[in-house]
């Protein structure tokens, strides 16, 4: 980001960062990367690369671009600066990829546990994978590389949109899409939904597919009143009908399992900000992917949420309105109790975080010899420290047993008062 001549953030007219750009003025740089993967051996820079290509990259996020571990937004390219897609750890071929570095989160493992394992109950997560960076040689600890939210037949496939006559409604015209609840961006293409027009929705709803460069007015208005539609069925009088309800406009799968998912982590950004939606035209609206979970298990620098208590979900948008019907509260309980038996229980969540260490290895020890220095409270960004301080792990494998003990004590409650949804 760039910063004034005392070194403060620049900051836009819509409250977001001012982005530094290269010397040529370039909101990319071009690098080379090279990526190792030995298949379960040890992996070493003189070794034959398994992919090595020309990548434009960037910093990314918002708050994290503050950090002094950076996250970077990789977007493979050959060398005509044309889309190159790769396969890459075993993730299937595309050009969109993310280098996240766990800095707040001082177990590593918050974002890896919960995409890898909210997956199974999901309709989509991007997969993950652990790795070590270096950059010109210089060692730069442990990383997460992993798929950027992206339309693609490996990421979120949607059909292109509609060019018959019959799709063609009162000006607009219908699409597929992918949508971002997030934070006001000046430079995005924004829709303004029924939600948004009552205030029903605070955070801006941003069009992330059709991009901004294929995207028409016509597309716009259709997408417009399409999500208005389904908003306008869930806050009506007849909701929970079978022939105008909002059940004929949303995959309710969809939305139960990310309000689990978000719920038993206690992620208090979901539904306010980086909250995804899309719609195929063959389809229903989804909710989803899950995204970014840095701050939760009560890792969230404004919030305390060590007691490990309460519902926030329930006040988000739409929710307010979908737990009102009884079947989709039904729904979830069920939903929640099958999964505590599963994938969601102490025993499953315990032994995956284990494993996970396990691969680490001597990675971890690697990571805090360049940044142990984020356990010293003292000399760690104001801004970058849970309140109160006590709350802040003191070495790594305190933050690990914080994390267990955080998920043992969120599953408890919620076994104790899941029932309370029906209120």
């Amino acid at each position: 980001m760039a910063v004034d001549d005392d070194g403060h953030a620049v900051m836009r007219a819509d409250g977001n960062h001012e982005l530094t750009t290269t010397p040529e003025g370039k909101e990319d740089a071009t690098v080379t990367i090279s990526i190792y993967d030995n298949d379960g051996h040890a992996n070493r820079l003189s070794d034959e690369p398994a992919v090595q290509t020309q990548t434009l990259i960037h910093y990314r996020g918002n708050s994290s671009r503050r950090f002094p571990k950076r996250n970077y937004s990789l977007h493979f390219v050959d060398e005509n600066g044309e889309n190159a897609s790769y396969e890459a750890m075993g993730m299937p071929a595309d050009n969109g990829w993310i280098l996240k570095g766990p800095y707040l989160d001082k177990s590593l493992l918050r974002n890896y546990l919960s995409y890898t394992v909210f997956s199974s109950f999901t309709n989509y997560a991007p997969r993950v994978r652990f790795c070590e960076l270096f950059v010109d040689g210089t060692y730069r600890g442990v990383f997460l590389f992993m798929e950027a939210v992206d339309v693609g037949e490996n990421r979120i496939p949607l059909t292109e949109g509609q060019t018959s006559v019959n799709a063609v409604q009162d000006g607009g015209v219908e699409t597929s899409y992918l949508l971002r609840l997030d934070r006001y961006d000046m430079d995005a293409q924004t829709i303004d939904s029924l939600g948004s027009q009552v205030g029903l929705i605070e955070s801006s709803m941003a069009i992330e597919y059709p991009n901004q460069l294929d995207l028409t007015e016509a597309q716009k208005t259709w997408i417009t009143r399409d999500f208005s539609a389904f908003e306008k069925a869930l806050y009506s009088y007849d909701y929970d009908t079978a022939e105008y309800g909002y059940a004929n406009y949303i995959d309710v799968d969809s939305f139960i399992g990310y309000f689990i998912a978000n719920e038993f982590s206690l992620n208090s950004d979901a539904g306010l900000y980086s909250t995804y939606l899309y719609r195929d035209v063959r389809g229903k609206i989804c909710i989803g992917p899950i995204w970014d979970f840095n701050n939760a298990y009560d890792n969230y620098v404004e919030y305390d949420y060590s007691d490990a208590s309460g519902f926030t979900m329930v006040d988000r948008p739409w929710y307010t309105m979908l737990f009102r019907d009884e079947d989709f509260c039904k729904r979830v309980i069920k939903r929640y109790r099958q999964l505590r038996r599963g994938v969601l229980s102490d025993e499953y969540l315990q032994a995956f975080i284990d494993d996970a260490l396990d691969y680490l290895g001597p990675a971890i020890e690697r990571k805090w010899r360049v940044w142990g220095s984020s356990f010293d409270i003292t000399i760690v960004d104001e801004g970058h420290r849970l309140e109160p301080l006590d709350r802040n792990p003191k070495t790594f494998e305190e933050a690990v047993a914080d994390l267990k003990d955080f998920i043992g004590r969120r599953g408890s409650w919620l076994d104790r008062n899941i029932e309370n949804l029906r209120q």
